[in-house]
Formats: C-alpha cells, sequence, structure tokens
C-alpha cells in the first residue's frame, strides 16, 4: 500500500519552555526522544521513508536525527521559511507527496496498530481517515461530531463552534491528495481548525477511527511530566 508518511514538528514549543529549551520534539520520552518513539513506531509499521516538516530550531533536529538510517528509515526534511500551519505545511511537499499521506503532530506517543489504520482508510475511501479517541476534556479539545456510519459531520472546538462530542480528534490522520486542494497557496491554515471543517461542510467523506488505543499529548509539560513518571513506574 503505497502511503507515505509526515511527521509535522515546525511549531516553537512555547508551552514547554518551563521544562527545557531543547526542541520539543527532542525532549526524552524514557530513555529515548519524543520524535525517535515515531520514528521506530513507523518503521515497525512498514514504512522506509518518512517526511518531517520542520521549522523552529530545525539544524538541531536534523543534527540530532541526521539521515534517518540508524531508525532503518530516510528522513526527507522540508524546511518552512514562514509558518504555514499543520495544513499549509503539507501543501508544501507539492508534488513530492503521492496519493495517500499519514499525517502525525510531532509531539504524540502512538502506540496503535497503523496498518489496521491504513486498511480502514483505503476500505472506506474517503478523502481522508482522522483517528479519534473518548475524551475527558472535551473543553480543550478539537471534537469530531460522527454519524452511526462514522462519517464525520464536523470538526470543531465545544465553546468556538458549539461542538458537542465525547470524541477528541488525536492528531494523526490519513489524507488523500486531493483534500489539499482546500489548502491555500500562501499563509497559515490548519487541518482541524479550517481543512476539516470545510471539508465536512461541504460533503467530503471524511472517515472517524475510533481507537482505544495509546495516541497521547505530550505538548504541554503536564502531560509530558505525568507519562514520563507513568514510564518510570510501569
Amino acid at each position: 500500500m503505497p502511503v507515505q508518511a509526515a511527521i509535522l514538528a515546525g511549531g516553537k514549543g512555547m508551552r514547554m519552555r518551563s521544562v527545557s529549551d531543547t526542541p520539543k520534539v527532542l525532549l526524552p520520552l524514557g530513555d529515548k526522544p519524543i520524535l525517535v518513539h515515531q520514528l521506530e513506531w513507523l518503521k515497525n509499521s512498514g514504512f522506509s521513508e518518512v517526511f518531517l516538516c520542520l521549522g523552529h530550531q530545525s539544524d538541531v533536529i536534523q543534527e540530532a536525527l541526521g539521515d534517518g538510517s540508524r531508525y532503518g528509515l530516510k528522513i526527507n526534511y522540508k524546511i518552512e521559511k514562514e509558518p504555514r500551519g499543520t495544513a499549509g505545511a503539507v501543501r508544501d511537499l507539492g508534488s513530492a507527496m503521492g496519493d495517500d499521506l499519514l499525517v502525525i503532530y510531532g509531539d504524540l506517543f502512538v502506540d496503535i496498530d497503523c496498518r489496521k489504520l491504513l486498511e480502514f482508510h483505503v476500505s472506506h475511501d474517503g478523502a481522508a481517515t482522522v483517528v479519534v479517541r473518548r475524551t475527558d476534556h472535551p473543553e480543550d479539545s478539537d471534537l469530531a461530531l460522527v454519524n452511526p456510519d462514522g462519517q464525520i459531520q464536523a470538526v470543531g472546538r465545544m465553546e468556538r463552534d458549539g461542538i458537542s462530542s465525547d470524541l477528541g480528534c488525536a492528531a494523526i490522520w490519513v489524507i488523500r491528495r486531493e483534500l489539499l486542494d482546500r489548502v491555500p497557496d500562501e499563509g497559515v491554515s490548519d487541518f482541524a481548525r479550517d481543512i476539516f471543517p470545510a471539508a465536512a461542510s461541504a460533503g467530503d467523506k471524511l472517515m472517524a477511527y475510533e481507537t482505544s488505543e495509546r495516541v497521547l499529548d505530550v505538548g504541554t509539560p503536564e502531560r509530558y511530566k505525568e507519562f514520563n513518571e507513568s514510564l518510570r513506574n510501569a
């Protein structure tokens, strides 16, 4: 299945400055950096190369990871000159991107069966497949309103958009190339804030892949420290 992968790690990581000045994606989870956990997960899921979309402190990250050969992968670096948002960064991959792309945010710890996710995406033939999980903090989550057939009807925030759901978007999804036609050539554009809501409103087929497997946001000091503590006590 010719699906490519991209890790989005172009943010400044301002929320983690109280922990360290090290780029957020290089902070250790247990005995290895967050990004290394992701690279190993991709390798174990059958990927041989990955796009790494960077911005702030890109030189530090490139020096730390090299060409990816030590992880059994080829890393293709894409460096933003100006912030473009999550969707803009993916659109800027241009012709290097094929028909389907697995997208994952760089501050996640992921331990799901990626092959099942990709099989679901192909079998449902949607414009995108969004991983969703039950959330106990819907007030600060990107939420998905899903119909009984598993198709996403709306994406947004509880307070800002009036979305009432306990299914949170887990910042990992598989997209078809044509979805990027909705992304402007310039400026900042975000999948959860801009592209998915517009696509759902227009009737594009966005599928929800619900899982109880671990997809954990470790991008805040509290969640990062809590998860590291759980690893030490495991």
